[in-house]
């Protein structure tokens, strides 16, 4: 009989283009680094085709599955897949690790309810079907908030090879149709660069007339844009590390896996394209405004009282019914915001970062954030980079949604 290699070989077919890209694979580098797996990497062929390494013979892959063709390339090999793609395709039923689209969806669009929008748009990729689960998630979600769903299509005859200019100007026909404010929900930051060109074609400002909001967030591609875009936060070093778990299950012979891990969104990147809040009230977008520049200086809601004079009840009173929450539990919101973002974004230790937003303690910080996210902030961090309760016996277990295999 031949002889088992003692390290496994696995291709990771993930283009590495974008944040979501590189984030899985630093994700699953992180894993086989630990169970000394080797990785074999290719880059994407000029068309976004993935390619195996020539020649390659090993023992698992991980992959984007975004067309059948692929699928049915993978079957192929007789090897274990993990699908790290939320597209589902007909034969490409292989175990999956993704964000969850609803929870990522719903999380969108509370964004831009909170900011007082009550006119929500979804822009996506009509042409690339395998997305349309985008689609879907947002017809959800408006069915349950109650709003009448404004999905962007292209004219008839527009094709998808047109270029650029002629997509803008599509864009920019369809923005002017839509009634405003509003708030338009892109698939990805490069979707919502095409829907600030095309806004600022039509003449509409951002975000006073269109707030953009993607799907996910790029570090560096949402920050040039202009405005810079805001954007979903998704565990993509999470998805690529429980995706190498995953697999490693597989290569091991069990077969009593869940045959899809759907992981939560972590928060919203907020960036200058949702700096806005629609309110009639003129007083309320006040407080708002002044939450927002100070509540990481331990503010209260006698300081706010101060800054926007009113008695306490009518605050309370016409905040609420503008905002749905009460003020103590906006700058709650804000300061825990702030934290999830320094605990993203730096390496400070935690009692620093609570210092940095306005805590007094660490310990008055840490419980209010486990109501907010479920975890302690050290727990939260160590998850976001990329950390399994598989491998590390004792931790939280991370909070993804499964369905067991048959």
């Amino acid at each position: 009989m031949p002889r088992t290699r003692e390290r496994k070989r696995v291709a990771l077919l993930v283009a590495g283009w974008n944040q979501y890209g590189r984030g899985i694979i630093e994700g699953a580098w992180h894993y086989a680094q630990h169970h000394r797996w080797i990785l074999d990497m290719q880059p994407s062929g000029p068309d976004g085709s993935m390619q195996f390494p020539a020649g390659w013979q090993g023992d698992g892959i991980i992959a984007t599955v975004h067309s059948r063709t692929l699928a049915a390339r993978l079957r192929g090999r007789g090897v274990p897949v993990v699908n790290v793609s939320g597209a589902r395709l007909a034969g490409g039923d292989f175990p999956r690790v993704c964000s969850d689209a609803a929870a990522v969806m719903e999380l969108a669009v509370q964004h831009l309810w909170s900011r007082g929008l009550r006119r929500i748009a979804f822009c996506g990729e009509p042409h690339r079907e395998f997305l349309d689960f985008w689609t879907a998630a947002y017809r959800r979600a408006a069915a349950e908030r109650g709003f009448a769903p404004l999905v962007y299509a292209p004219r008839p005859g527009l094709a998808p090879e047109a270029g650029l200019a002629a997509q803008r100007r599509d864009r920019a026909c369809w923005l002017r149709s839509l009634p405003r404010p509003v708030g338009v929900i892109g698939w990805d930051t490069i979707t919502c660069r095409h829907v600030a060109s095309a806004c600022e074609l039509a003449r509409l400002p951002v975000p006073d007339q269109v707030a953009i909001l993607s799907l996910s967030t790029e570090d560096l591609l949402g920050q040039t844009i202009h405005p810079p875009i805001s954007g979903v936060d998704i565990p993509v070093k999470r998805i690529g590390y429980e995706a190498a778990a995953l697999l490693g299950r597989l290569l091991q012979g069990r077969r009593d896996v869940a045959r899809e891990h759907l992981l939560p969104p972590l928060g919203i990147t907020t960036r200058q394209s949702t700096d806005l809040f629609e309110c009639e009230d003129a007083k309320v977008r006040e407080v708002m405004r002044f939450i927002k520049e100070h509540a990481a200086t331990g503010i209260s809601v006698k300081d706010l009282l101060r800054a926007v004079p009113m008695g306490r009840r009518t605050l309370e009173r016409r905040f609420t019914a503008a905002v749905g929450h009460s003020p103590a539990e906006e700058i709650r919101r804000a300061k825990i915001e702030r934290v999830r973002h320094l605990l993203t974004s730096t390496d400070l230790p935690v009692p620093d970062v609570a210092e940095a937003c306005g805590f007094a303690y660490a310990e008055h910080m840490i419980p209010l954030f486990a109501r907010y996210h479920g975890s302690t902030p050290a727990a939260y961090r160590r998850h976001l980079r990329g950390a399994s309760a598989l491998a590390r016996p004792g931790m939280p277990a991370p909070a993804v949604k499964g369905s067991a295999a048959p």
